[in-house]
């Protein structure tokens, strides 16, 4: 199943990446799958030059810490793959 693809290029700021994130982070972890299974997050794919991967890690990394205990609570787990010069 796949729930959410979304994708923010243009070389969002930290807070532009971190609402982003948190908007899907607020989906998902509103209630567990209905059958226990947990919950996939993948972040991934190549970054164009002008981005600057740092910031947006960022801002991944602010929601991420807002949403912990949520994500905890309903079985998220995460897997990263970026690629790109910077």
């Amino acid at each position: 199943e796949l729930a959410n693809y979304g994708e923010y290029s243009g070389n969002p700021t930290r807070t532009e990446t971190r609402e982003y994130v948190k908007t899907v982070l607020d989906l998902m972890t509103r209630k567990k799958h209905p059958s226990g299974k947990p919950k996939i997050l993948l972040i991934g794919g190549a970054i164009a030059n002008f981005t600057d991967v740092a910031k947006t890690f960022d801002g991944i990394i602010d929601a991420f810490k807002e949403y912990a205990e949520k994500m905890r609570q309903v079985g998220v787990r995460i897997y990263v793959r970026r690629g790109g010069p910077n």
